[in-house]
């Protein structure tokens, strides 16, 4: 899966103008992509760099307009780098006995409250000029609700994950054909794979609860 998704972000470099946008674009997807698929197994991973691609990321949104997802960026390394760089070689030690999941009840909660939510961060991001706020803030939602999840241990954030990473395809979507950021189509390409990453995660990673395995130093 990694060698797929570096082979074709840089094809995709070199065969288009070198600026500092797309170097960026480069060195956050490539680093975003090795991290998720570690995170994906279970596997102890270095947090500095998932810090390293979500700064990457923030620039890359920020250039688009897409403020909520600045935001949502924000959340990740809060929840999920800084506790990766202080406890990167135990952190997966925390679900070698089973990974948690919500109930019913939890999911109605889950759902309803991002529900609520998207009228008024729609309502803020529109104010604060982002270039497409109906989709952007719906993945500010999501991904801040599935890193909290991960944060403290819960399977049911791969779900999350795809919900997020669908969002995200179609928010780079509609940035490509309005093309107004030069870095969507890579980013649309690592949004895709992030889905296929959170698909096995879903159903076949120790993320899943079907797999209990050792994760060693």
């Amino acid at each position: 899966m990694l060698a797929f998704i570096f082979g074709v972000q840089l094809a995709l470099f070199l065969s288009n103008p070198i600026t500092l946008l797309s170097v960026i674009t480069l060195l956050a997807t490539l680093i975003g992509s090795s991290c998720t698929v570690y995170m994906m197994i279970g596997k102890p991973i270095n947090g500095l760099l998932g810090l390293i691609s979500a700064l990457g990321y923030i620039y890359i949104n920020w250039q688009a307009g897409h403020y909520a997802s600045v935001l949502d960026q924000f959340v990740f390394i809060l929840l999920i780098d800084l506790p990766l760089i202080v406890t990167w070689k135990t952190w997966g030690h925390r679900i070698v006995g089973g990974v948690k999941f919500l109930r019913l009840w939890g999911w109605l909660i889950t759902i309803i409250l991002m529900l609520l939510l998207w009228w008024p961060v729609i309502w803020i991001y529109t104010q604060l000029g982002d270039t497409n706020p109906i989709w952007d803030a719906i993945v500010l939602i999501i991904g801040a609700t599935a890193s909290l999840y991960v944060f403290f241990g819960y399977g049911d954030s791969y779900t999350l994950w795809l919900m997020s990473d669908a969002v995200n395809i179609i928010l780079w979507i509609s940035a490509l054909f309005a093309g107004y950021s030069a870095s969507s189509l890579p980013m649309l390409l690592t949004m895709a794979f992030y889905l296929a990453t959170a698909l096995y995660g879903r159903f076949w990673s120790i993320w899943s609860g079907k797999k209990l395995i050792e994760v060693k130093d």
